[in-house]
């Protein structure tokens, strides 16, 4: 659901042995993001009243 969105923020320059410029998706970066995702969406807790 937010791997296109999260690859396109974990966009970084890579420059190669001739010094051309690549842009490449930083994969350990996207790892981080995407595991501080899950762990928020893990916490997230919804308060329910309970009827009596």
């Amino acid at each position: 659901l937010y791997d296109p969105y999260i690859s396109k923020c974990c966009l970084r320059p890579f420059y190669d042995k001739y010094g051309n410029v690549c842009i490449v998706v930083d994969m350990e970066l996207k790892g981080r993001i995407r595991e501080a995702l899950i762990k928020m969406i893990l916490d997230f807790d919804i308060p329910l009243e309970t009827e009596e």
